[in-house]
């Protein structure tokens, strides 16, 4: 696939790292520093500004696979992308953050207007926001994913130093029927079932065990790591675009929610848009505020601020103030590490969360991506042709680290094992190494 990205910045360079290993990637950034920041990446940096025509047809616009303008314009991001399919990228891809123009752009007179100019609009503060509300609403759960249309549900637990997991021979523990440990997350490496070591893994305080369970599976999942508890306050600070979504769908689920926001102005527009939102004005770094306010009675605290070293201070008050779930937004994805290691239990950045939504858009032919584990392992669903009819999952030529994790059949969902055998026509969704996910795609392809 041959790409073309506008806008060497934090998205832009995320996307191009993706990418890199398996396709041909063009970076266009009139920054000259965008050189040196692309070294360590098999790409071509042009410098030149993206709304130039004469720059992406250097670029090589006109045989491109898809264009993907990532600038922090809106304005230069729109007319990159109608110039670059203008002059004949096959898919036109554009990053958005004003709430303005997602919705023009989402209006169907809009499109017919423009014609087939833009396939696809991504606006990063919406993607954050559902991955907010997805892991507030679950009492325990660091991350949460929907699979095969709400069926089969990806989640992703810690054991901490009251869990009954703690110090246990992982290969000791049984889970409920309906579920299965795809593989458990310690200091940045995740360990499958493949691995050499997984049956000798002793469960420590701070690892992550990810999860997939059926529909009916879930509750029971559930009530082992957060028994009876359930999400009733939640504060938030930062009422830009995403502490408006967030304050508005907990609030429609009849949540309690507190919002503090500094500006006036803000705050107003808050209140009368969302009766149901008790809004403060003021600083959330002000822990008299906090105090006066409640938080320690908050089951969770989201820090969404466009600030991080104010996310950060609001997030650290309240894990001393005792809160148990702290999600906060991070703007800069090299600091996120950074967040995860002062004890802030979910550090997101909007970029991340829609490049996850990039790339799986640009997924290899025969392949959905449905979810990205620790930035290197996916979960990808794949169909099943009829070369593989009667053949046992036990028995497929794999990648090392592939595991096939559950079929669908008829509208059922089942967790695979290695006698389960395959029908033409099955949907499998697989576990595999991000490098590996072509090659999975070109077995099945081509079994």
């Amino acid at each position: 696939m041959y790409v073309v990205i506008a806008g060497g910045g934090d998205i832009g360079a995320l996307i191009a790292q993706s990418l890199h290993h398996e396709h041909d990637v063009v970076v266009l950034d009139p920054d000259p520093n965008v050189v040196e920041r692309m070294a360590d990446l098999d790409v071509r940096v042009l410098s030149g500004n993206a709304t130039d025509p004469e720059v992406l047809r250097e670029a090589g616009v006109d045989h491109a696979d898809a264009f993907i303008a990532t600038t922090n314009s809106d304005e230069v991001n729109l007319i990159a992308s109608m110039l670059a399919k203008g002059l004949g990228a096959e898919q036109s891809l554009t990053f958005l953050g004003k709430a303005y123009y997602v919705e023009v752009l989402t209006d169907p007179r809009t499109m017919e207007i423009l014609g087939t100019r833009i396939d696809r609009v991504f606006w990063p503060q919406r993607a954050l926001a559902r991955e907010v509300l997805e892991v507030v609403l679950l009492p325990k759960a660091l991350d949460t994913e929907m699979l095969a249309g709400g069926r089969l549900r990806l989640v992703e637990y810690m054991v901490d130093a009251e869990s009954r997991y703690a110090h246990r021979l992982l290969t000791d523990l049984e889970w409920p029927r309906g579920v299965a440990l795809l593989g458990v997350l310690r200091g940045g490496q995740f360990v499958t079932p493949r691995d050499e070591d997984f049956r000798d893994l002793v469960l420590e305080v701070g690892d992550h065990l990810v999860f997939v369970a059926t529909r009916g599976a879930f509750p029971v999942l559930h009530a082992l790591f957060a028994g009876s508890d359930r999400v009733r306050r939640v504060f938030i600070v930062g009422g830009g675009t995403v502490g408006y979504m967030i304050a508005k769908r907990l609030s429609e689920s009849r949540i309690e929610v507190v919002l503090v926001e500094q500006d006036p102005k803000r705050c107003a527009f808050i209140s009368e848009s969302l009766s149901g939102v008790l809004v403060i004005a003021g600083d959330g770094t002000d822990l008299k505020l906090l105090e006066q306010e409640g938080l320690e009675h908050a089951d969770a605290l989201v820090a969404v601020t466009d600030n991080d070293e104010k996310n950060l201070l609001v997030s650290l008050l309240a894990k001393q103030m005792g809160v148990e779930k702290v999600v906060t937004r991070v703007s800069r994805s090299e600091t996120r590490s950074l967040f995860e290691r002062v004890g802030v239990d979910i550090p997101l950045t909007p970029r991340q969360a829609a490049v996850r939504a990039v790339l799986a858009y640009l997924a290899p032919e025969g392949v959905e991506r449905l979810a990205l584990i620790e930035d290197s392992v996916e979960v990808i669903e794949v169909r099943a042709p009829r070369a593989l009819e009667g053949k046992r999952i036990g028995d497929l030529e794999l990648p090392p680290h592939t595991i096939v994790v559950a079929v669908i059949r008829d509208e059922r969902v089942v967790l695979a094992d290695g006698d389960t055998r395959i029908r033409a026509g099955d949907e499998l969704i697989l576990l595999a190494d991000r490098d590996e996910v072509s090659r999975v795609a070109g077995i099945f392809r081509g079994a």
